[in-house]
C-alpha cells in the first residue's frame, strides 16, 4: 500500500521518458525517501546510495505545474480514502487551516520567496496555505497549496476547502487569527459551512469585556465592512466573547474573542473546540523532521518536495491502522530498507 502509493504520486507527477531511461519510478523513490530520512540534499543523498541525482530528479518535472502536483496528491487520497475514514472512525471532523512557513536561506527575491521567517539564520520563506482534519488523536494533511506574495488568501481558502469537501464532511472549519478576515467570513456563509475562527481584539471588544464578569460569555451580532476593488461591503458576524476564562481551577485564564457561526451551550465547547487545532501545529513540527533540504528558488520544485513530505507523514498516520507503532523517523527509515530488499514487512503494511 505505502509503496504503490508513493510510485502513483511520482508516475502522476513526473513527465514522461523513454522506455530506455537509465532510471525507473523505484530509483526516484529511493532517492527521495533516502532524503527525507536524513533531511538531506538529493545530491547528497545520490552520492551515499547512489541513483539519479537531484538535477535528475528535478528535470521529470519538466513543464509540471502546481495543479498537477495538488491533483496527484488528491488522487493518492482517493486510493487510500478507505483508510483514512478508518482512521478516523467515520466521524465528522474538525477541518484546521494554517499557513506553514518554509525557510530559505539566500537573496530574497521573485514573488514566491517572502521577506520575514522566524527560523534562525532564514532571509525569508516559501509559504504553503494547508488544510488538516483531525480529531482527539488523528490528523491527516488533505491539502496544501503555495501562497504566492500578496495571494488572495480567501480564495486559495475557498480552493482547497473545495477540494477537500469531496473527501471529507467537516464539522467545523477552524482558523487562528492570522485568517480573520471580514472577505473570508462572507465566503464561509455563503457556500453554507460552520466556521470558528479567533478574532482580534478590537476597541469595541475590549470595551464588552470590562462589562463582562469572569467566565462570563457573551454573543454579539455585528455589522462589518471590508473593501474590495474599491467598493465596500458589509457582513453581517456574530462573535462570541469569553471573558477570563480558563479550563480547570489552577489554569492560566484567556480572553477570547471568536467569529463563528456554530453554537454550543457552554465556554468549554468553544475553547475546547478551538483547541483540536493545536494538534495541527505539533504534527507541522513533527513534519519538519523529514524535510528535503534544497536550495532553490524553483517555486515548482519546492511545492513538491513539500507535497512529498506530506504524502509520507499522512502514509504514517495510516500505518497505524495496521498496529504499527513507529516513530515517524523510524517508519521512514523501515520504508527505505523495503525498497534496499534487506527486510520484510508486516503483510498489508509495507508491501505493495
Amino acid at each position: 500500500m505505502i509503496a504503490t502509493t508513493i510510485k502513483h504520486f511520482l508516475n502522476k507527477t513526473f513527465c514522461i521518458v523513454g522506455s530506455n531511461s537509465q532510471y525507473k519510478i523505484d530509483d526516484f523513490v529511493h532517492v527521495l525517501l533516502d532524503a527525507v530520512e536524513h533531511e538531506d540534499f538529493t545530491n547528497n543523498t545520490c552520492v551515499r546510495v547512489g541513483g539519479p541525482t537531484g538535477e535528475t530528479v528535478f528535470s521529470r518535472l519538466k513543464n509540471v505545474d502546481f495543479f498537477a502536483i495538488t491533483s496527484a496528491f488528491h488522487s493518492c487520497l482517493e486510493k487510500i480514502l478507505f483508510l483514512v475514514r478508518r482512521l478516523l472512525r467515520n466521524r465528522r471532523v474538525a477541518l484546521a487551516f494554517d499557513i506553514t512557513e518554509e525557510p530559505f536561506y539566500g537573496r530574497v527575491e521573485g514573488l514566491w520567496v517572502h521577506a520575514y521567517c522566524e527560523a534562525r539564520g532564514s532571509t525569508g520563506c516559501f509559504k504553503y496555505l494547508t488544510v488538516s482534519c483531525t480529531d482527539k488523536q488523528n490528523k491527516i494533511i488533505l491539502g496544501s497549496l503555495p501562497v504566492r506574495i500578496g495571494a488572495d488568501i480567501v480564495e486559495l481558502v475557498r480552493e482547497v476547502l473545495t477540494r477537500t469537501q469531496k473527501f471529507i464532511i467537516p464539522e467545523v472549519c477552524l482558523f487562528d487569527r492570522g485568517f480573520d478576515n471580514c472577505r473570508l467570513v462572507e465566503m464561509l456563509q455563503k457556500i453554507g459551512v460552520r466556521y470558528q475562527i479567533l478574532w482580534r481584539k478590537d476597541q469595541w471588544v475590549k470595551k464588552t469585556m470590562k462589562s463582562m464578569k469572569r467566565g462570563e460569555v457573551k454573543e454579539v451580532l455585528r455589522i462589518s465592512k471590508y473593501s474590495q476593488d474599491k467598493s465596500t461591503y458589509k457582513v453581517k458576524i456574530r462573535f462570541v466573547i469569553i471573558n477570563q476564562y480558563r479550563r480547570y481551577p489552577r489554569d492560566k485564564s484567556y480572553h477570547w474573542v471568536f467569529a463563528t457561526n456554530t453554537r454550543n451551550s457552554w465556554a468549554h465547547e468553544y475553547v475546547d473546540k478551538y483547541r483540536k487545532r493545536w494538534g495541527i501545529e505539533t504534527a507541522f513540527r513533527v513534519l519538519d523532521n523529514i524535510n528535503i533540504k534544497t536550495t532553490t528558488k524553483n517555486e515548482v520544485i519546492r511545492y513538491f518536495l513539500n507535497v512529498f513530505c506530506c504524502l509520507v507523514y499522512n502514509l504514517w498516520k495510516l500505518s497505524k491502522i495496521f498496529e504499527c507503532s513507529l516513530s515517524l523517523k523510524n517508519f521512514v527509515f523501515t520504508i527505505v530498507q523495503r525498497f534496499r530488499k534487506n527486510n520484510k514487512f508486516p503483510q498489508g503494511v509495507f508491501e505493495g
